[in-house]
């Protein structure tokens, strides 16, 4: 039998509850896996395979699958199974989609081999240290949540410790493409900063492609100062643009 997977999660406080001592669990992410990364552990395996052709078929299937849950197909492959689903809400016996209410998405079901894998985890429990955490980041003017952003309208970022405190120039929120020496591009403009919440305007200059939000404060719980900046990295990449393998562009969609 393989052995125990050992990763960490952070506990925070449940803000849902008053109860003293009531906490909610964030796994730490341990990275970024992409197709590049599958291929190099398969030539690690099997060195017959030439990477760059791993690599080229890899992404030929992800455009099929793409193509295939846009057509309203229901997609089965080795990690689960993926479904459309239409959010908004619909009045009258004759409602007519509108775009800017009706949200496609993805519901997403894990499959066998995944469910077995997940079996196998262990978690190592630990309080986090007082800082900032990212649950939600929603563009204000598509209503995407933790998706698409529009360069030069708004986003809600929705988390705890998110005030900007402290006068160490590292303090900021910021938006990074997501590849090698990309410079980040700090938040100029803030229409609402509060601990729990932070609505401001996405850098206009940024350009197709996927981003990193941070935030980066002195904030401490109950308003506290710390001597030292903390970061908090948000693990879900936020596209402007078009969607990675065809999907609409950024004009059209618990935590504590």
């Amino acid at each position: 039998m393989a052995g125990k997977t050992i990763l960490t999660a952070d506990l925070y406080d449940n803000v849902l509850t008053e109860r003293p001592g009531d906490y909610v669990a964030k796994p730490r992410i341990t990275g970024t896996y992409r197709n590049t990364d599958v291929a190099a552990d398969i030539v690690a395996e099997r060195t017959e395979f030439r990477p760059e052709t791993i690599v080229t078929i890899l992404t030929m299937a992800d455009q099929k699958k793409v193509q295939a849950v846009a057509s309203g197909k229901s997609l089965v492959d080795g990690v689960g199974q993926y479904l459309l689903n239409l959010s908004g809400s619909f009045e009258g016996e004759a409602p007519v989609f509108n775009p800017e209410i009706h949200l496609p998405g993805v519901t997403f079901t894990p499959g066998k081999p995944l469910l077995e894998a997940l079996k196998n985890i262990t978690f190592n429990l630990n309080k986090a240290t007082t800082g900032p955490v990212i649950n939600q980041v929603t563009d204000v003017r598509t209503q995407s949540v933790n998706q698409q952003i529009t360069p030069g309208k708004n986003v809600i970022i929705s988390g705890a410790n998110l005030l900007l405190k402290g006068d160490n120039p590292a303090n900021g929120i910021f938006f990074t493409k997501d590849e090698e020496g990309a410079t980040p591009q700090k938040v100029e403009f803030f229409s609402r900063s509060t601990t729990s919440e932070q609505i401001v305007e996405v850098p206009e200059g940024l350009t197709d492609g996927q981003y990193k939000v941070s935030i980066t404060t002195q904030a401490g719980a109950s308003y506290s100062l710390l001597k030292e900046p903390r970061t908090y990295v948000f693990p879900i990449l936020l596209t402007v643009g078009k969607l990675p393998g065809g999907g609409g562009d950024s004009e059209s969609p618990d935590e504590i």
